[in-house]
Formats: structure tokens, C-alpha cells, sequence
């Protein structure tokens, strides 16, 4: 029987920018051991020692060198089935808005592209992670939607 976990985060990373909101997109290494080569947003293992705000940040700047400016909670969990360890996790959601565009990312990924919403939906692979940029794109067009999000 598979065991449900709760120590995944998944995090989408928006620039403002004159041309519109960009959202960072990470390509997963050819050689990584799950999901080789597809396009996501970032997502990670909560470590038993810390808190969530605090994974959020190591991950950002682990995958991606950035520095948040503002990091939100998105009233939306995510859930999905890892195979490789038969585990049924939950995810909650994040978006964190960034200042800086040079991104360094890891050896987790071999690229990266700020793409605008309707780039960014076509890229992602998994269609649960779609739905949550679907909703951030609304909260981020809403002024007073957006003023309900919690600051993490």
C-alpha cells in the first residue's frame, strides 16, 4: 500500500516585467533519475528539520541562484502518485515574485526560460502543475483577489 507523504513544495517563480508577467520554467537534466528533460516549475523535498518558508528559499536559490521578494501561499494542493518510491504526496503550492532575471540553475537542469503565460502552459508537463499556474495568472491579474494571498 502506498504511504501518503506531505514534504513535496512546489513553487512557480514570476518576474514583473513591461511585457508582462514572466514565469521562470526549469528543464530537468536528461540524465535525472525521474522526469528526464521535462519543463516545471520548482519542486522539492521539505527536509524533516525545516520549515516550509525555509525550503522554499534553499530551493530557489539551490536551482536557480535567485532571492525572493515576496514569497505567497496559493490555496491550492497539488497531489501526484512518485512511482519510484510508491508514494502518493501532497504538494502545496507557492508563488514567489523575484527581482533579478540571471538565473545560475543546478545540475539538476540543463536549461531555463522566462516564458509569458500562454508559453509557460504549453511548456509544463504536467497538467495539475498547468492548473496551478491557471490560477496564479488570476490572482496576478486581480488586484483585490491578489491582496487575499498570505505572505508566507
Amino acid at each position: 500500500m502506498p504511504q501518503i507523504v506531505t514534504n513535496y513544495i512546489e513553487l512557480h517563480i514570476c518576474r514583473k516585467t513591461d511585457q508582462g508577467d514572466k514565469f521562470l520554467l526549469l528543464k530537468r537534466a536528461d540524465d535525472a533519475k525521474i522526469y528526464p528533460g521535462i519543463w516545471q516549475m520548482i519542486t522539492g523535498t521539505i527536509e524533516s528539520h525545516e520549515h516550509t518558508k525555509d525550503t522554499l528559499i534553499r530551493e530557489l536559490e539551490e536551482e536557480t541562484g535567485l532571492k525572493p521578494s515576496k514569497i505567497y501561499s496559493i490555496p491550492r494542493i497539488n497531489t501526484f502518485y512518485l512511482a519510484i518510491s510508491d508514494k502518493i504526496c501532497m504538494s502545496p503550492v507557492f508563488l514567489t515574485i523575484v527581482e533579478d532575471e540571471n538565473v545560475k540553475i543546478s545540475s539538476e537542469h540543463s536549461e531555463y526560460k522566462w516564458a509569458g503565460y500562454e508559453l509557460a502552459k504549453d511548456m509544463i508537463h504536467w497538467p495539475n502543475q498547468v492548473d496551478s499556474l491557471d490560477i496564479i495568472k488570476r490572482y496576478l491579474d486581480d488586484r483585490d483577489l491578489f491582496s487575499k494571498l498570505v505572505e508566507v
